[in-house]
């Protein structure tokens, strides 16, 4: 049964309705996602759904794309769990790939951020993380005159940066896609009350010199795009300043159409931030199924993760 709370929400209600009315699956997962969310939940549900309704009209692009990209995001999840449970390892194992693949495919990348941008709201997992977000940056937010963020994809989590810190604040907003910047900047284009200017570039953030610093950098599902995590770890300890702290998010047996390296367990991830000099201030373990951990573990099933982590006093 369908919360009364959710037909508060018309906005939110008509993309709901459009998925379960296409996908028995989705509709048994979302309805449980519903029963047990609070009003918190659904107001910023409605929020995002006014907006994404806004950006969808202004990019001419109808409502049945976007509801068909969300379930073709889910269905390539599927086959991607079925290869790696299958051959033991993810179907893509190589960036070049991925890149031309995903990233610099615009038809590819355009589907792939529209549905992600929805999934936000429709995966509980997804939504725990964007929470946790909001709840570092709100708590960071006196200590920000320098913000990047990399691979923003869908830009929801630089709209809560904006909302948060001050508009006097410096956002620097990188990714390799430039599918990806175009997408983002559309939607804070329309979101963006502050006018606060944002230096959007396509560009690898391995490319961005030393000398820079930020107080708050957030890379969310980005470190399993890489071949080289530790490596992009690292690199953003170069770029941090003394008394600053990142939000990096990441899964441990996910496969996906351009998830590149394989995390095994949540202690290999936090062994590579620990072994990057950084230590875990806070974080979030967020299996996808409801089941004993044991059983999570076992079964191979996909665990987000989250963290909010700072240099080790140790670290320069």
């Amino acid at each position: 049964m369908i919360t009364k709370e959710l037909k508060k929400n018309p906005n939110f209600n008509l993309i709901v309705q459009e998925v379960i009315g296409k996908s028995s699956l989705q509709k048994k997962k979302i309805i449980k996602l519903l029963d047990s969310a609070d009003k918190l939940y659904f107001q910023r549900a409605e929020n995002f759904s006014f907006f994404f309704f806004k950006y969808l009209k202004k990019q001419k692009i109808k409502l049945n794309y976007a509801i068909n990209a969300y379930l073709k995001l889910c269905a390539d999840m599927m086959i991607s769990q079925k290869y790696f449970l299958k051959y033991k390892k993810y179907p893509v194992d190589d960036e070049k790939k991925a890149y031309e693949n995903v990233y610099n495919n615009f038809h590819e990348m355009k589907s792939y951020m529209i549905g992600l941008a929805v999934s936000q709201f429709l995966w509980s997992t997804h939504y725990a993380m964007y929470s946790f977000f909001i709840k570092k940056i709100t708590q960071e937010s006196s200590k920000v005159n320098n913000y990047l963020e990399v691979g923003p994809g869908h830009g929801l989590f630089l709209a809560q940066a904006l909302e948060k810190l001050d508009k006097k604040t410096n956002f620097e907003i990188i990714d390799i896609s430039k599918t990806s910047i175009k997408i983002t900047k559309s939607i804070i284009n329309l979101i963006n009350k502050k006018k606060i200017n944002i230096n959007y570039k396509k560009k690898n953030v391995f490319n961005i010199k030393k000398s820079k610093k930020f107080d708050f950098i957030t890379m969310g599902e980005v470190l399993e795009h890489v071949a080289e995590p530790k490596k992009l770890l690292i690199k953003l300890k170069s770029l941090i300043t003394k008394n600053g702290s990142i939000f990096v998010s990441t899964c441990v047996d996910c496969p996906s159409i351009d998830h590149i390296y394989h995390f095994k367990t949540v202690q290999e991830i936090e062994k590579m931030i620990k072994e990057s000099g950084f230590v875990i201030l806070d974080k979030k373990i967020l299996p996808v199924e409801d089941k004993p951990m044991k059983e999570i573990i076992k079964n191979k099933i996909t665990i987000n993760y989250c963290a909010h982590i700072k240099k080790s006093n140790n670290e320069k």
